[in-house]
């Protein structure tokens, strides 16, 4: 029985990374994610500081992130828009559109809960960095509710079929519609085929919730969707439902056919599975669902995005985005990141061979693989360090160790060599009678998690 679906993604395979814990502005989880691939960019929604503001005020942050290094380069503040229930992001010409959920009118701007705001209706911007964008000042003619909407909505955008979904909350349920973006853009908001009414069950607790080390929440909590070709793919959290035990918890995701032909009553899940990429954060909250098609390869690929806290602070946050393929691998093996060069600190060199790592996934297991020739200042390293930066594509979220040669002095011709959370590349086993004046990675080829 395959666990492939009609897009090629297997949501119990092997997954890549896209950036790993790259901080955010300030201390809130990020909520939505979305790629500008033509001009490289990432997008992460996030609320602004309960400290600044209060949570029913709607104020979020845009951060834009560089999607090759991972390095923050701006923000845009939003304020009146809602939670960042989904986004979805357009290129235009060297410019971004944004589709975002915003307050619907000044009288009556958003949905209030007992503890957070959301957007009532759905709306398009130009990112701007560095500016400010009020929800009231965008004319009534740019902003749209879904008719019969009752409560939050948010947009997310497909690239390979040029849609926008739209779920909104109609009748007590949890509704999506499709829409063409570039009519959308210029005011015609026409639906394309059916909608998509999430079934009864959506919140259901799995039944392969583990139990231990604690119990889960009675109900799964929505964080994020995705339409990619004719399915529909939700995010949820399993927390913890022990006190100061919340997190990290489980996250799945759901698929669901999403077909115009369909007249069964109530659509079945097509498949339900525990994402278990990354599984090195702490913290490990599911946040935001993306599809994006990559620059390199034109491979489809489903965007899932996790908030973590920031090593060494009480509640700031930073965001993990992971992917998973459509394409199958090339005689049994799945390159996940092409070979890429190290990033070495000052007065380090290259060898012959300049240092180099790669992602390749073989029969569902994933390795990270180097190569190349790390060369120390001179005189060699006679304590332990970092000898190399791997790109954010490159990161395990649990440490990956090998054994590899150095220089040969006093029968002593091997260190270790370890990657860690933060791209690190580390090396044990240099002491000051016993210098290491070279470091071969070829032979480092060790489970990537």
């Amino acid at each position: 029985m395959t666990t492939t679906d009609a897009n090629g993604v297997d949501l119990s395979g092997v997954t890549g990374r896209l950036i790993q814990t790259a901080n955010l502005r300030d201390n809130p989880a990020p909520q939505a994610i979305a790629t500008d691939t033509k001009n490289g960019w990432i997008f992460v929604l996030q609320l602004e500081s309960s400290g600044t503001a209060p949570k029913d005020s709607g104020n979020m942050y845009l951060n834009r992130i560089n999607r090759r290094t991972g390095e923050p380069d701006g923000q845009m503040q939003l304020k009146g828009f809602g939670h960042g229930l989904s986004m979805g992001a357009v290129p235009d010409g060297t410019a971004t559109t944004l589709w975002t959920e915003c307050g619907s009118s000044a009288a009556a701007p958003l949905h209030l809960t007992d503890d957070f705001a959301f957007g009532k209706a759905v709306t398009h911007f130009t990112f701007e960095k560095g500016g400010m964008l009020d929800a009231r000042t965008i004319p009534a003619s740019q902003k749209f509710t879904p008719p019969g909407s009752t409560a939050g909505v948010g947009p997310s955008y497909d690239p390979t079929t040029n849609l926008l979904t739209v779920m909104y909350h109609k009748s007590g349920k949890r509704q999506f519609t499709r829409y063409d973006a570039t009519l959308a853009a210029a005011g015609t908001w026409t639906p394309v085929g059916t909608t998509f009414v999430m079934p009864d069950n959506e919140k259901a607790v799995p039944p392969d919730v583990p139990t231990t080390p604690y119990p889960v929440k009675d109900t799964l909590v929505a964080q994020g969707f995705q339409t990619l070709g004719g399915i529909l793919y939700a995010y949820h959290w399993a927390p913890f439902d022990v006190e100061k035990h919340e997190n990290p918890g489980y996250a799945y995701i759901t698929a669901y056919e999403w077909s115009d032909t369909w007249t069964g009553g109530e659509r079945p899940r097509l498949r339900q599975v525990m994402v278990t990429s990354a599984p090195g954060l702490k913290h490990r909250e599911p946040e935001g669902l993306a599809v994006e098609i990559d620059p390199d390869t034109q491979e489809t690929r489903l965007l899932f995005g996790f908030s973590d806290t920031v090593p060494g602070t009480t509640g700031e946050r930073n965001v993990t985005i992971g992917w998973y393929p459509t394409k199958p691998a090339v005689d049994g093996v799945k390159v996940l990141a092409d070979w890429e060069d190290l990033t070495l600190p000052d007065e380090f060199t290259a060898g012959a061979e300049r240092p180099r790592g790669r992602l390749i996934a073989l029969a569902g297991t994933t390795y990270l693989q180097l190569r190349g020739t790390i060369n120390p200042p001179v005189g060699g390293m006679t304590a332990d360090g970092k000898i190399a930066t791997l790109p954010h594509r490159l990161r395990p979220t649990l440490l990956a160790r090998q054994n590899v040669p150095r220089n040969n002095k006093a029968g002593r011709f091997i260190c270790r060599v370890e990657a860690n959370i933060l791209g690190e590349l580390r090396v044990y086993g240099a002491y000051p009678d016993n210098a290491i004046t070279w470091i071969g990675l070829d032979s480092f080829s060790t489970v990537w998690q």
